[in-house]
């Protein structure tokens, strides 16, 4: 895991820093909580990022560590997961571009009890915790976006388990694609998402197989078209069908 420093302006970017700094821009441009707070803040918290890269199968942490404050992804594709005593992995969600996590943790001054991994290279943004609690001390703004991700995150987690428990494998693929779908509806994707079918089996907890199988039956129902490098979304309205969920629920 490589971290890079914030410019402090006391010497000039390197190409790769530029570029770096650039895609950070590029995320939060896009991110409606950002911006919908005053200019002081929104520079105080572009300031305050930190940068981590990830290699494919990389941990951005691990169970036991903790938080040092809010995440962010640049972009690639990270799995929030829960291990076992007995080795046994529980996927939980996939966060892409655009997408902020943590946050719990992160106000509880807690270690994390759960791992996150990327299946993809990576690209994630650490909020310090000392500038989130003045935030949320002071900015109403800020404190409501804290609460409705939280709020989100409830939902998300009940459905999960619902999921795991009791949904078969058709649901909980075209969950997962629900859930990218929404993470990056604020990226203009017109319904195509780059997720390979080793990254939405990952997010299932399911096997290749299982999963390759489950799209073809959604593709067959006009739900979706798998192509290289990902799919398209062509019926959002029978995607939340199939997942059953309320599409007001993940946008």
């Amino acid at each position: 895991m490589r971290m890079a420093s914030a410019d402090t302006g006391e010497q000039p970017l390197s190409a790769r820093q530029r570029q770096a700094q650039n895609a950070v821009d590029t995320m939060l441009g896009v991110v409606p909580w950002y911006n919908g707070l005053p200019d002081a803040e929104r520079a105080e918290i572009r300031a305050a990022l930190r940068m981590v890269s990830l290699r494919a199968g990389e941990y951005l942490f691990r169970a036991g560590e903790r938080s040092p404050g809010w995440y962010g992804v640049v972009d690639g594709l990270v799995k929030w997961s829960s291990r076992g005593a007995d080795g046994k992995t529980l996927s939980l969600a996939g966060f892409s571009t655009g997408s902020w996590f943590g946050e719990a943790t992160m106000i509880r001054g807690a270690r994390f009890e759960y791992e996150v991994v990327a299946l993809r290279p990576s690209r994630v943004v650490i909020l310090p915790r000392d500038t989130c609690e003045r935030l949320w001390n002071n900015n109403i703004a800020f404190t409501k976006t804290l609460m409705e991700h939280l709020a989100q995150r409830v939902d998300w987690l009940m459905a999960s388990y619902t999921g795991n428990v009791l949904l078969d494998v058709d649901t909980m693929v075209a969950r997962a694609v629900a859930a990218q779908l929404a993470a990056q509806s604020h990226s203009d994707t017109s319904g195509r998402l780059r997720m390979s079918q080793e990254e939405i089996a990952s997010l299932c907890g399911v096997s290749r197989q299982r999963c390759n199988a489950a799209l073809m039956r959604l593709a067959r129902a006009g739900v979706l078209r798998t192509h290289y490098g990902g799919l398209t979304v062509l019926d959002r309205d029978a995607l939340h069908r199939q997942a059953e969920i309320e599409r007001k629920s993940v946008e």
